[in-house]
């Protein structure tokens, strides 16, 4: 049994045939304007998979002239989509006949060919548009809960433990009389976990595993890099991608973070300092503003295009407030000479001087 913390509502396994509506909401976003986007991207499914329908695009254009905000959403939508090379530009000019005119039949014929080739989406447009969704459909239906961008929630489990789930994450559950294992899937989460010696507690994080009996500590999974930091307790950590597999104790205050090529490195964290973005902070420490950016992506409900390598690599130390995602990116890079470019309501630019 799904739940998505969002809005705390449960959730069944999608029928396939609603995926395509599961992939567009998730790009909807929230915030100002949200039911206006989540209604273009509705068209935007409908459109592709009825093209023909001519009924259809008499209620698309009702809809376009309703309210400013649909026509507003409708053109962001499609410059995203250009923007990532995903949509034809000229699918955004999308004409519709007057307000009187709600039939089609007696349009002639090289109206109906014009208004065919802005409406449709392309072949290839879609399958791209599928394949960067897939990732997020298999996160639905394998995750047990499952939260949004900018959202985080506390669930209490079986036994008493608690996991508050970070934004734009997913956790599986699995119980037995044996033991309790957490899958984080994505994300990240704070584990506050009940004593129990008889059933040990281990969170799995891709190859990475941690164990405890009870403690309380931070998993998260960055880009390729996994880690982990202990608040209050005694962890175990295993990397069994690792050659020779390697094995790490942690006590109150230690992390590490083990990056994809399987490196493993140690520091130091005032513990009382783990888990700060429950409170809506980051905490950089001489960290990469790349880093940093990846750890803010989760709290933006769009997209955050990182384009400049050297100022990727510059290092900041500060505390930043992540539930002010554009706010937090220009504290973090005007100092180096960077700026923030918002393309859309949906994308967020970071570049150097």
């Amino acid at each position: 049994m799904q739940k998505h913390l969002g809005s705390m509502s449960r959730q069944r396994p999608l029928p396939m045939r609603f995926l395509p509506t599961l992939v567009w909401d998730a790009l909807a976003m929230a915030g100002d304007g949200a039911a206006a986007r989540r209604g273009a991207s509705h068209w935007y499914i409908r459109l592709r998979e009825e093209e023909h329908d001519e009924a259809l695009k008499s209620e698309f254009a009702d809809w376009l002239r309703a309210d400013p905000l649909h026509s507003e959403a409708w053109t962001d939508m499609c410059k995203t989509m250009e923007v990532v090379g995903r949509a034809p530009a000229g699918w955004r000019s999308y004409s519709f006949p007057g307000s009187g005119q709600r039939h089609h039949a007696a349009l002639r014929a090289p109206e109906r060919r014009k208004r065919r080739i802005r409406v449709a989406v392309g072949a290839v447009a879609a399958a791209c548009a599928l394949v960067l969704a897939l990732p997020a459909i298999s996160l639905h239906l394998r995750a047990d809960y499952i939260t949004g961008a900018g959202h985080i929630a506390s669930v209490r489990l079986a036994d008493g433990s608690i996991v508050q789930v970070g934004p734009d994450s997913a956790i599986a559950v699995d119980y037995s009389d044996h033991g309790r294992t957490v899958r984080l899937m994505s994300g990240q989460a704070l584990f506050d976990v009940k004593h129990d010696p008889s059933r040990p507690f281990r969170v799995q994080a891709g190859q990475v595993t941690t164990t405890v009996l009870g403690t309380k500590f931070d998993v998260r999974m960055l880009g390729d890099a996994t880690s982990v930091a202990v608040a209050r307790g005694h962890v175990r950590v295993d990397d069994r991608g690792a050659t020779p597999a390697a094995m790490y104790d942690l006590l109150p205050g230690d992390w590490v973070r083990i990056d994809g090529a399987h490196r493993g490195e140690t520091g130091k964290v005032a513990p009382q300092l783990v888990g700060g973005w429950g409170q809506g902070e980051a905490l950089a420490e001489n960290r990469t503003i790349a880093s940093v950016v990846d750890e803010i992506r989760p709290w933006f409900g769009g997209r955050i295009i990182l384009n400049d390598a050297r100022l990727a690599g510059r290092r900041v130390t500060g505390i930043y407030n992540v539930k002010d995602p554009e706010k937090a990116l220009e504290m973090i890079v005007q100092p180096y000479g960077g700026h923030i470019s918002r393309i859309t309501p949906w994308v967020l630019i970071v570049s150097g001087n």
